[in-house]
């Protein structure tokens, strides 16, 4: 697995090719999407560009010829070619994660995962998204996904702080508190 300080530089040395935010913003969606070109199909590419009983100089040649179709920028093909060079390229999907919170953390942004018990329109999904921007600070960049077993309600983490406001844990905790005080009733008679 990736030393995280390892991702961590390597992704640094990324976004800090790019002059301004907009930049930045533009290497780190474009390795997003040779990442994505990587685990079409079966996941074939990857696996051949990161096996090591593959010579070095064929993966080099599959990697120049995959490059060849992808549109991303100079600055990012000459980024995996060097992970390549390095035998780093395993080490790819930590360094994405790293460079994407990098650049989420230059620009004031922020992720957050939201599930909710059933899909919901365009119009919930901007209101709860500006209620965490305004709650967290940054502008949120929400992906929305769905449980029914939350029953109703959401839950929502943005970066490492959890909002729940699911019905499935109030019941739970309504359950925790009759529990413990029938529990403590029957301990004093």
């Amino acid at each position: 697995m990736a030393d995280g300080s390892l991702a961590r530089r390597y992704a640094r040395a990324l976004t800090e090719l790019g002059d301004d935010q907009t930049a930045r913003d533009k290497l780190v969606t474009d390795l997003n999407s040779f990442s994505d070109v990587l685990d079409t199909g079966d996941g074939s590419l990857r696996a051949a560009l990161t096996n090591p009983g593959v010579p070095v100089d064929q993966r080099r040649n599959v990697l120049d010829a995959v490059l060849e179709h992808v549109d991303v920028h100079a600055y990012v093909k000459n980024f995996v070619r060097l992970l390549l060079d390095k035998n780093r390229f395993t080490e790819l999907p930590g360094i994405l994660a790293a460079a994407i919170e990098m650049a989420d953390e230059q620009s004031g942004r922020v992720r957050a995962v939201v599930t909710t018990a059933r899909d919901l329109d365009e119009a919930s999904m901007k209101s709860i998204q500006e209620s965490l921007s305004k709650a967290s600070g940054k502008h949120v960049i929400a992906q929305f996904n769905t449980n029914p077993q939350l029953i109703g309600g959401m839950t929502a983490k943005v970066g490492d702080t959890v909002y729940d406001a699911s019905v499935r844990t109030r019941l739970m905790d309504i359950h925790q508190t009759l529990t413990q005080s029938t529990d403590g009733g029957a301990a004093e008679a």
